[in-house]
């Protein structure tokens, strides 16, 4: 296979509320043990890609952590690479913190790489994809930049904000905005692959033409120039986290084997950083069903549908009922939970009750004591 670099664009994610106020989205824990930029990067191994750039918008130290050597992502750890680009001048303003002006700081990376073909992907949209296959269609096309774009059937409800492609015979012939005013949409998974060379063009043009442009931004308007994008459609599950309460209800639908079966295959391995933890240990008193468990985890409650983290502490009688419990949490005795989102190292200790919905699940910060 040619050589190929991977972009993983932070700054095309959303926010998912409170959980991401001191973090970003792809270094936030999903399922217990992984983080969601695990995916996008598993992703990339699979399809080897091993030379990577992470596009950082903010919080860095979250990605640092979570990402340590980076040799857990990468098999090829003599001539691959994953690197954080930052743009520091910029980080803390607002309209020029995109991922235009992260290249344009960061040219370097795409002047020293060997790769003729880029690979662009997000962390918050979670998908399996083999690119090989999608890197050899965007070559027969003859065009210099193809889009990956999902058919949604529910995308009155789901991937609103994210971008619609309205395609003619396998051409992109606008992009607008998903308001939710349609079921059925074909919706961009915000994965493109584009030449090397034409992506330089496309920075330097968005710098020439505004400060504030991204790269949405320059492929939009080079649209209405009528510049050739090949749409190049996902057949698989695919799903998108914008808030909170998404957070909650897709982390929950992945309990469901005919739907986690769609991500999780013995060929296709997601990789995450790895932790030292013994096996999870269930009290007499335990009851779990439907549920993820992850290493380290303390139960001697009730567990049902619901994720639970390493080192989770689940004492005797607590009911844990459609909710999330990250890492090093303490749930006390006699504790009645459902619908609840618990950040790290918190404690439910004194509150015996907290009752959510799905659409509005209760949220514990991180290390409070309730």
């Amino acid at each position: 296979m040619e050589k190929v670099l991977g972009l993983l664009d932070l700054h095309s994610d959303r926010d998912l509320g409170a959980l991401t106020q001191k973090r970003c989205i792809a270094s936030t824990s999903f399922l217990g043990r992984y983080a969601f930029m695990d995916f996008a990067l598993s992703n990339f191994a699979n399809s080897n890609i091993d030379e990577v750039g992470i596009l950082v918008r903010d919080h860095l130290r979250s990605l640092i952590q979570h990402l340590g050597s980076g040799h857990a992502f990468n098999g090829n750890t003599k001539l691959g690479s994953i690197t954080l680009l930052y743009d520091e001048p910029y980080s803390h303003n607002l309209g020029y913190n995109h991922d235009v002006n992260n290249l344009l700081e960061n040219k370097w990376l795409l002047e020293r790489s060997n790769a003729k073909t880029v690979v662009i992907s997000v962390s918050s949209i979670i998908a399996k994809i083999d690119y090989r296959d999608y890197i050899a269609k965007h070559h027969a096309s003859g065009n210099k930049i193809s889009m990956i774009y999902a058919p949604i059937k529910n995308a009155r409800n789901h991937f609103i904000d994210r971008d619609v492609l309205s395609i003619e015979d396998g051409i992109v012939k606008s992009i607008k905005s998903n308001r939710g005013t349609e079921d059925y949409a074909d919706i961009s998974i915000s994965s493109v692959i584009v030449d090397k060379d034409y992506l330089c063009e496309m920075i330097n043009q968005a710098r020439d033409t505004s400060a504030f442009f991204s790269l949405r931004d320059i492929i939009t308007n080079n649209i209405v120039k009528q510049e050739k994008i090949t749409a190049l459609p996902f057949e698989g599950y695919v799903t998108y986290f914008d808030s909170l309460s998404s957070y909650l209800t897709q982390s929950l639908e992945l309990l469901k084997p005919e739907i986690c079966s769609n991500l999780f295959t013995d060929l296709w391995p997601i990789y995450t950083k790895t932790y030292d933890t013994p096996p999870t240990i269930y009290g007499k008193n335990a009851k779990v069903s439907n549920s993820f468990i992850a290493n380290g985890a303390k139960i001697d409650g009730t567990v049902t549908n619901s994720i639970i983290g390493r080192n989770v502490k689940i004492r005797k009688g607590a009911r844990i009922n459609n909710s999330i419990i990250l890492t090093d949490c303490e749930v006390g005795e006699d504790c009645n939970l459902d619908y609840v989102i618990v950040d790290k190292q918190a404690k439910i200790i004194f509150i015996k009750e907290l009752i959510g919905t799905s659409s509005d699940p209760v949220f514990i910060k991180r290390e409070d004591i309730v």
